[in-house]
């Protein structure tokens, strides 16, 4: 039998109400239900244990990246390769005029170092001072800039000697003119006459003759410039602008 639960008196079967004091009995099954409903007190032992850092054993741990010794060899290799790909892209602008090598409009070209430049010209470079023999490296290394200098050099040298040359032919005629020599003849059969100059034309063929004695000496000078990679100017006629500035207008005209 069920209880009221406020007056204490028995309930009859599928009663809704008390019939002594009038309760309803859901409105009791509602409040004992809300008095159940209390929060109760956490238990320690049974509430969930907190996760709680564990001390890394240094064991397991990751092992650190230990930074390898640089192998020379090997990153002057890399160093290397990868300078070379960027050369095909731009030149260095610093230090450097465009050459052999630089890349130009149009082209990718791997980018030449003047110490690199020098070492692959010199070979051909010295024949700048051979007459015209300077027509072989100014069209073989026509991008080389190493090559440039010693042909433009090459062509004064060259030009200066021509000049000279026939100055000094038209004054040794003026003088033959001058002071005539004459004919020698011989009466024997065997023994063709020939002409013999003056004493002055002698004199004077020794004195400008030295001339082709200072040209040839000239000539030596920028041989061995050329050969061992030194860029240097020839002396009086090194610096005569007329030979370079025709070959810049010209053949290395851009």
């Amino acid at each position: 039998m069920a209880i009221c639960n406020k007056c204490g008196q028995q309930l009859p079967e599928n009663a809704n109400a008390c019939p002594y004091c009038g309760t309803f009995v859901n409105e009791q099954n509602a409040q004992q239900a809300a008095s159940q409903q209390v929060a109760q007190p956490v238990d320690p032992q049974q509430a969930a244990p907190q996760q709680v850092a564990q001390p890394v054993d240094p064991q397991q741990a990751a092992p650190q990246q230990v930074a390898q010794p640089v192998n020379p060899q090997q990153n002057y290799q890399q160093n290397y390769q990868q300078n070379y790909q960027q050369g095909y892209q731009q030149a260095p602008q610093q230090n450097y005029q465009p050459g052999y090598g630089a890349p130009q409009q149009g082209y990718a070209q791997p980018y030449v170092t003047p110490d690199m430049d020098v070492q692959q010209s010199k070979g051909i470079a010295w024949l700048s001072y051979m007459g015209l023999l300077f027509l072989i490296p100014m069209f073989v290394r026509r991008q080389s800039d190493y090559t440039r200098f010693h042909v433009k050099q090459g062509a004064t040298l060259f030009a200066a000697d021509l000049a000279y040359g026939i100055t000094y032919g038209i004054l040794m005629a003026i003088i033959n003119a001058i002071f005539p020599g004459h004919y020698s003849y011989s009466y024997l059969y065997y023994m063709p006459s020939y002409y013999v100059h003056s004493d002055v034309y002698n004199v004077f063929s020794v004195l400008l003759g030295l001339g082709g004695i200072f040209f040839f000496v000239l000539a030596i000078i920028g041989i061995v410039n050329a050969a061992t990679g030194k860029r240097k100017e020839l002396p009086l006629i090194g610096k005569i602008p007329w030979i370079a500035t025709l070959l810049d207008n010209t053949v290395y005209k851009q």
